[in-house]
């Protein structure tokens, strides 16, 4: 597995303008390696959800910050020149920061689905040399299957944010920003094709839909305070301005729950700082990693109740709690 994942390793700057590349490609960091992931950092440490138990499990991983959520997505030029106004300057909340945000979390989530097909496509060669033709598995043809709609999908998103970044076109992002008055422990960047808001109204049928609306989300500690943005095209208004204010008119404890419950399940994309880990403990930390593995036992309970409304559900872990 580890073999595969360095062969499937995808070295090309996503910026459309390829032409101005300086052909250095970079690991560029998904979340600001200065900004969030110092403040998160404990002896240079953080805590990621994207490592592995078993080959197929989730499971929790200590990683460097400085190469946590980096991708070889972006030559230097075009990392430093794209993002600059997000790395450099504070967040303010601006159009453009939040243009950028979004882009940044888009661009990384569509270099790791082609990495991740490409993983598949080398997983099926040595298979097959061994003797094993994994064509003939139903069930590894639907799964390439939608591996491949999803790069699809992808693509197409990816156009249209090319487009609007060339033409410096900021405002066709519309968005939601929930601000905390303390700086959290933990930070987000997501890309996520919501199923059901929190009324439990349909929004994306992974099953059926041809083009899935795409929902952004970042979270991060800023300096004394902390921002929750969700993020989408605004071609995408009639599935994500209700469900934002859905998730506005939730009281404080609701919205915190619905992260804790819904995250985990979402994404491996979450960065926890080895301060809030610690104090959790094995058993909590055990909880969070366990839960994040049974999406699939959610989903069928969900199914079979045909209930898909948000409802508050306690959870041992917060990842809003403050350590300090």
């Amino acid at each position: 597995m580890k073999s595969i994942k360095n062969d499937a390793r995808i070295k090309k700057c996503l910026h459309p303008k390829q032409e101005e590349c300086d052909q250095k490609i970079i690991k560029a960091h998904a979340i600001q390696n200065n900004r969030i992931l110092n403040k998160l950092g404990e002896n240079g440490l953080v805590i990621t959800m994207d490592g592995t138990s078993n080959m197929i499990f989730q499971g929790s991983q200590k990683k460097g910050r400085k190469i946590a959520t980096t991708f070889t997505g972006f030559c230097k030029h075009h990392d430093k020149l794209l993002f600059q106004e997000i790395e450099d300057s504070e967040f303010i909340a601006s159009q453009k920061q939040i243009f950028l945000f979004t882009y940044r979390t888009m661009a990384w989530h569509y270099h790791k689905k082609q990495e991740q097909l490409n993983a598949q496509t080398i997983r099926y060669k040595r298979m097959y040399e061994q003797g094993y033709d994994m064509s003939s598995s139903e069930d590894f043809r639907l799964f390439e299957k939608g591996l491949k709609l999803g790069i699809k999908d992808n693509e197409n998103e990816k156009l249209i944010f090319d487009e609007l970044l060339l033409d410096e076109i900021y405002d066709k992002v519309n968005y939601c920003i929930w601000e905390l008055p303390y700086e959290v422990e933990f930070a987000v960047s997501m890309m996520h094709e919501l199923e059901h808001d929190i009324l439990g109204q349909a929004i994306n049928n992974l099953e059926t839909d041809v083009n899935l609306r795409k929902l952004y989300l970042n979270i991060f500690p800023a300096d004394s305070k902390s921002f929750c943005i969700w993020s989408w095209l605004k071609e995408n208004d009639d599935a994500y301005i209700d469900f934002s204010k859905q998730f506005m008119k939730l009281n404080i404890n609701d919205r915190e729950n619905y992260f804790n419950n819904n995250l985990p399940r979402w994404t491996d994309s979450i960065i926890i700082s080895p301060r809030l880990w610690n104090r959790w403990g094995d058993g909590i930390q055990e909880a969070l990693i366990t839960h994040a593995n049974f999406d699939i036992l959610y989903r069928v309970m969900e199914e079979e109740t045909s209930d898909y409304k948000y409802s508050y559900m306690d959870t041992p872990w917060n990842f809003f709690e403050k350590t300090i």
